[in-house]
C-alpha cells in the first residue's frame, strides 16, 4: 500500500491505494474534483457536503446508465460502495485505507 495525497475542491486528503492503482485513483480524483469545481462555479450550491452528494449521485447515474449489469447487481455494488465510504468517513483521523 502507498499513501497518496490528493486534493479535491481545495482540500487535501491522504488516501491509501495499491501502487498499481495509483493512476486510476488520480483519474478518479481528477473527475470528482472537476465535477465539484464545475458545480460550485455554477453558484447554486455552496456547501461542500451538498456538492459532494450531487456529484456522487450524478456519477452513480452515469455509471448505472453505462449498462451491462442487472439492477440487482447495481444495488449490490452501490451498497458495497456505500458501506466502504461510510466506514472511511467514520475513521476521519486516519488515511482512507480501504477506498482504493
Amino acid at each position: 500500500m502507498k499513501t497518496v495525497e490528493i486534493s479535491i475542491l481545495g482540500r487535501s486528503y491522504q488516501i491509501s491505494c495499491l501502487k498499481d492503482e495509483e493512476d486510476v485513483l488520480k483519474a478518479c480524483v481528477a473527475l470528482v474534483d472537476s465535477r465539484m469545481q464545475s458545480l460550485k462555479l455554477k453558484g447554486k450550491l455552496q456547501s461542500t457536503e451538498k456538492i459532494a452528494i450531487m456529484v456522487a449521485l450524478t456519477l452513480a447515474r452515469d455509471f448505472l446508465n453505462a449498462g451491462g449489469i442487472t439492477k440487482e447487481e447495481n444495488i449490490k455494488q452501490i451498497n458495497a460502495i456505500t458501506t466502504m465510504v461510510e466506514h472511511a468517513l467514520d475513521n476521519t483521523n486516519e488515511p482512507q485505507n480501504n477506498l482504493f
